[in-house]
C-alpha cells in the first residue's frame, strides 16, 4: 500500500494529526506501506491528505482509509461494546471536529508559533516562492476558522470550550492504558495525534499550558507512541526513497 501524506520530522513521521492517524491504522493492521509526498494537493480526490493507494483503488481521507482496512478484516475496537463503540465516535468527533480545531489555530494564528511552523510547512518550498505560498495558506487557514467561529471567540473562551474536551479525553481515560483498555484502538490513533502536536507546540500557548496541566495525558501519549506509532527515521527515509 502507498500512503500520500504530508511529512513530519526527525521527532514525528508527519506534521498532519490526520496523517498521522492513519499511519498509526496502518501500523496496527500490519500492512505494508510505503510513503509518498505530493506538491500539488488538487491533483488528489479531496483535495488533501492522507490519502491510500492499492494497485488502481484511491483511498482518500482517514475515516475511509479504516474503513478499506476494516473491510479487508482489521478489527481496530476489539472487545468493545456496543455502547463503548459509540463512545470511540464521540471521543473521535470531539477531538477531530473541536480540539483539533485549537491546534490548527495556534500553530497558524498564534504569531510566535507561526515563526516556528512556517519553515516546518514550508522550508521545503523553493526560496523565492515560499513566502508568498505561506502568506496565501495561512490566510486560507485564517478564513476557515472565521468560518468555524474558533477564531471569532476570546482567548477565554476559546480555552474554556478546548478545556471542556480535555476533560472528555481525561475522563475517558481515567486510569487505563488506553483509552478503551489496555489494547490501543482506533480512538487512540485518532486521539494522541492531536495531543501529541498540542503537546509539541513550540510556544507555551493556553492550549498547551492546559494540556500539559493533566498529568495523565503526556504517559498516554507516551504509550500510544510507543504502541502504535510508526518510526520517524523509517518514514522520513521512505520519502528520500520515494522521490528518487
Amino acid at each position: 500500500m502507498k500512503l500520500i501524506t504530508f511529512p513530519g520530522d526527525a521527532q514525528i513521521a508527519s506534521n498532519s494529526p490526520f496523517c498521522l492517524k492513519a499511519m498509526c491504522l496502518l501500523e496496527m493492521a500490519k500492512v505494508d506501506w510505503q510513503p509518498e509526498m505530493v506538491q500539488d494537493f488538487a491533483s488528489l480526490p479531496l483535495g488533501k491528505v492522507p490519502v491510500a493507494q492499492v494497485g488502481d483503488t484511491v483511498i482518500p481521507d482517514s475515516h475511509n482509509i479504516q474503513a478499506y482496512l476494516e473491510s479487508h478484516g482489521s478489527d481496530f475496537m476489539p472487545g468493545l461494546s456496543r455502547s463503548e463503540k459509540a463512545a470511540t465516535h464521540a471521543l473521535i468527533r470531539t477531538v477531530e471536529e473541536s480540539l483539533r480545531l485549537g491546534l490548527v489555530h495556534d500553530r497558524w494564528l498564534n504569531d510566535d508559533c507561526w515563526v516556528v511552523m512556517k519553515d516546518a510547512f514550508f522550508g521545503a518550498v523553493p526560496e523565492p516562492m515560499r513566502d508568498q505560498a505561506a502568506d496565501e495558506a495561512r490566510g486560507h487557514v485564517r478564513a476557515g476558522l472565521m468560518s468555524e467561529g474558533i477564531a471569532r471567540f476570546s482567548p477565554a473562551d476559546r480555552l474554556a470550550r478546548f478545556d471542556n474536551d480535555l476533560e472528555v479525553i481525561d475522563a475517558t481515560l481515567d486510569g487505563k492504558q488506553f483509552l478503551f483498555g489496555d489494547a490501543p484502538t482506533a480512538a487512540d490513533a485518532a486521539v494522541a495525534p492531536v495531543l501529541d502536536m498540542i503537546l509539541m507546540l513550540p510556544i507555551a500557548t493556553d492550549l498547551r499550558k492546559a494540556t500539559e496541566a493533566r498529568p495523565a495525558l503526556a504517559p498516554y501519549v507516551a504509550r500510544v507512541r510507543n504502541a502504535i506509532y510508526p518510526d520517524a527515521g523509517t518514514v522520513m527515509q521512505g520519502f528520500s526513497v520515494a522521490a528518487e
